[in-house]
């Protein structure tokens, strides 16, 4: 699943119409489309940091989680939007680079698939760019109000690894009006390049999936059991399957430790005081 964020609808409109995405009317304080068939959920959060925080947060937190100890690997975030931009900046950029202006804090997306897209680094701020350049920021850069926040809410959920900023220059923030057929007109340019993007990803989740699918089913039935013989919580469920996602990664075999563990009667546990005490013995040997 590719999950799409834009500012506005106008930034929207063009992919609603090309993957005849759907309205969900469940939700009445932000506008959200979807298409099971083409893998992708668009939310538009409205301008400005905390619009867009607060909409990536709910959309993640109610689809990435949803009563499920742990979310598909292979899902996407990408935010596209139009931005100002100093000179030599006309066109659509893939960011590399984000800068939370009132904090000064800086984020770097993991560029690790092959796009066509120039690359660019972009400030955020809370308020639209008066076209005079960051002290500190490249003499090239790119303006806008969303990306960094978009990029911390959806970190817990993704990872550096699995969001993508695509932004389309609309002015210089010298007072330009940018009105709304402006920036159809842009999307609408720039229209074919962002689909090609979107299917690239989607591709590369559909490949990655395939390769993880039998391995995943084997830890996922390893966690099941182990929920039941620890007596989980919801909380201590999520921990124990990233105990167990860690130690695959680290090339530890998670079953002959909780097999191991099942030999020396530490497993099934009698009730939660005694899966806490358990689990805590797990996270040793894990680790």
């Amino acid at each position: 699943m590719i999950y799409l964020f834009t500012a506005l609808y106008k930034e929207a409109g063009g992919l609603i119409r090309r993957f005849g995405l759907v309205k969900n009317t469940e939700n009445t304080w932000f506008q959200e489309f979807y298409s099971a068939e083409c893998g992708i959920r668009l939310a538009v959060t409205g301008v400005g940091e905390i619009a867009a925080a607060a909409v990536v947060s709910a959309v993640c937190a109610r689809y990435r989680t949803a009563g499920r100890a742990h979310a598909p690997e292979d899902d996407f975030l990408v935010n596209l939007g139009i931005c100002g931009g100093t000179a030599g900046t006309e066109g659509i950029f893939l960011c590399n680079k984000l800068t939370e202006q009132a904090s000064g804090k800086t984020f770097y997306p993991d560029m690790l698939y092959r796009h066509n897209f120039r690359e660019c680094g972009i400030v955020t701020g809370m308020r639209p760019w008066d076209g005079v350049p960051e002290e500190g920021v490249p003499e090239r850069c790119l303006y806008d109000m969303e990306a960094a926040a978009v990029y911390q809410a959806g970190l817990p959920f993704f990872g550096p690894h699995r969001m993508a900023f695509l932004k389309i220059v609309s002015d210089s923030g010298a007072g330009e009006a940018v009105t709304a057929d402006r920036v159809i007109a842009l999307t609408e340019k720039y229209g074919d390049d962002i689909v090609g993007f979107l299917g690239r990803l989607a591709a590369i989740a559909e490949s990655e999936g395939r390769e993880r699918k039998p391995a995943e089913l084997k830890e996922r039935l390893l966690w099941e059991r182990l929920c039941r013989e620890l007596h989980c919580s919801q909380a201590m469920g999520r921990s124990l399957w990233q105990y167990i996602r860690y130690a695959s990664l680290s090339g530890k075999d998670s079953a002959s430790v909780v097999g191991k563990m099942r030999e020396e009667n530490y497993l099934p546990c009698r009730d939660k005081r005694e899966g806490k005490k358990c689990f805590e013995e797990l996270k040793r040997r894990l680790l």
